[in-house]
């Protein structure tokens, strides 16, 4: 509720609950200033727990997923084999991802909880009840997958082992393996939270060491000269790097596309107020931890984007699809070193990042559901009994991954196509995001943010994002990211947030007032403690 220049926010467990709170319980009454907002900080048990450098380890591994080993040839092919447009891409992707980061930044630093974009969105976009909530966590259910990883690791396996890329590109072999290990993570998850940690966390180092070996191999390839690499310079500063191969396949849809590409490899940055609650001295550590990290991201995908047209001829580049990391290694390091060593380490990062995607889902599932927009939604939110996880939430982000996987066909755009449909509504949350935080200033003229980010960078966010979704509407198709059975991904994406709008219209508008009753949140305690929310009808007397 409203108090002059204030905001007093009441919240009912440690959920991040919807933006409505004068409708909730209050259940803490640990309230602490920050800079004239009084926000209800989450008790949680952990506490505050995560320095400077912890930080910035979470937000480096959030960022280097798959994307930087699989996007360059979509990005390269979508450009029209330009290198200086292709750049430009990474470029714009990097400023527009600092923009939304220092945006992020000052939200966070009034709105010190954990949640991250939900968060912030309840808290600005109030009105009509409940609608930004309900949409945002369909929309989290619907696309918890770990689809993109789960493809990354059934190709770089098969090709660490010898097959050809024709064959990977032609069969299903790489589904079926990515649907085992997707089966087997959940597993994991599901008998023991504790083992499936420790293994994510064993795989999560040896992406540590992936980045080591990319900053090495890329500075090998780009500093020290031929007679020293023996490898073929494919990448003259002359004016066959302002040429196209195929100027004809660009337009503002490709571009667009492209961009998407972009966004998902630095896609990373925008998870850490997640854990925000957990963050010690949350508003100088992000400030610093932040920025520092995205540098090193785009230090490093600048070096490794040289690195491949390099040594990579343009037109090769753009038919590797995802197996472009594993060709670059082969060329640089050999057979055994660069396609086996190197692409096994490339596939056990990916299975990494399915443990971490898995077990961050089920935990992000499990609080949607103890939010009881959803049916059943007090038996999904439940911990099974006899291990004491999130079982229910788990086998969800399985069963729909493992439906994607067998639904979709293994050639390459089925990889572009998936990347292009989860890009496309998170741009829109961040477009409403950085529309929200022009908001939040008039909103509350009198605060100052102990973060601001900058009018321009947030300007140049909203515009990118305003273009990123309209550009697919206009001009050719961007024949790389449609599959011939799926309506095309922005189509798709917007029927499936107009079907989430219409969900929350029925259950909390449509119905109520046709049958005489207000929906009305009440807390239910299950038998190991853990609280959800159950919307009851209260008639109208």
């Amino acid at each position: 509720m409203l108090k002059g220049d204030s905001i007093e926010v009441t919240v009912a467990s440690r959920s991040n609950s919807d933006a409505s709170v004068d409708e909730l319980t209050p259940m803490s009454s640990t309230v602490k200033e920050y800079t004239g907002f009084q926000v209800d900080l989450e008790d949680l048990p952990q506490g505050r727990h995560l320095g400077l450098f912890s930080t910035i380890v979470l937000f480096i591994s959030r960022i280097f997923g798959s994307g930087i080993w699989t996007t360059p040839s979509g990005i390269l092919l979508a450009c029209g084999g330009n290198a200086a447009v292709f750049f430009s891409m990474w470029l714009i992707a990097a400023v527009v991802s600092f923009s939304g980061l220092f945006v992020y930044l000052e939200l966070g630093s009034l709105i010190p909880r954990s949640g991250g974009t939900k968060v912030f969105l309840e808290y600005i976009y109030r009105r009509p009840k409940v609608l930004v909530s309900t949409v945002f966590s369909l929309y989290s259910l619907a696309f918890g997958l770990t689809l993109t990883n789960a493809i990354i690791f059934g190709k770089y396996t098969l090709f660490c082992l010898g097959f050809s890329s024709e064959y990977i590109e032609s069969t299903r072999m790489s589904n079926w393996i990515g649907i085992s290990l997707v089966v087997l993570t959940t597993l994991v998850h599901g008998v023991s939270t504790k083992h499936g940690v420790a293994i994510q966390n064993f795989l999560g180092a040896l992406k540590l060491l992936l980045v080591g070996i990319m900053a090495i191999t890329s500075i090998y390839v780009i500093f020290f000269p031929k007679k020293i690499t023996g490898l073929e310079n494919n990448l003259p500063f002359d004016s066959s790097f302002w040429q196209f191969t195929n100027s004809k396949v660009v337009s503002l849809s490709t571009i667009s596309s492209a961009l998407l590409q972009c966004f998902f490899s630095f896609g990373g940055w925008s998870s850490v107020h997640t854990v925000a609650s957990e963050i010690k001295d949350p508003v100088r550590t992000l400030k610093i931890a932040g920025p520092v990290s995205l540098f090193i991201a785009f230090l490093s995908y600048i070096l490794m984007n040289v690195a491949y047209l390099i040594v990579i001829p343009r037109e090769q580049m753009m038919q590797s699809g995802p197996l472009i990391g594993s060709l670059f290694f082969e060329k640089v390091l050999g057979y055994h070193l660069g396609r086996q060593f190197v692409t096994v380490s490339i596939a056990l990062s990916a299975a990494s990042n399915v443990f971490v995607v898995v077990y961050g889902t089920s935990r992000m599932n499990q609080e949607i559901f103890r939010e009881g927009y959803v049916p059943f939604a007090q038996v999904m939110a439940s911990n099974y009994k006899h291990t004491s996880t999130p079982l229910y939430s788990l086998l969800l982000c399985c069963i729909l991954t493992c439906f994607w996987l067998v639904v979709l066909p293994p050639q390459g755009n089925s990889f572009n196509y998936i990347v292009s449909l989860e890009g496309y509504p998170t741009q829109i949350f961040i477009g409403l995001i950085g529309i929200g935080l022009f908001i939040v200033r008039r909103r509350y003229p009198g605060e100052k943010a102990p973060i601001r980010a900058s009018l321009l960078g947030t300007l140049l966010l909203v515009i990118i994002s305003v273009y990123v979704l309209m550009a697919p509407f206009t001009g050719p198709r961007d024949e790389s990211t449609y599959i011939a059975f799926l309506p095309p991904y922005h189509i798709f994406a917007l029927i499936l947030l107009g079907l989430f709008v219409l969900y929350w219209a029925l259950k909390f508008r449509t119905l109520p007032w046709a049958r005489g009753y207000t929906l009305e949140p009440e807390l239910i305690v299950l038998d190991d403690g853990l609280t959800v929310k159950r919307w009851t009808k209260v008639w109208y007397q």
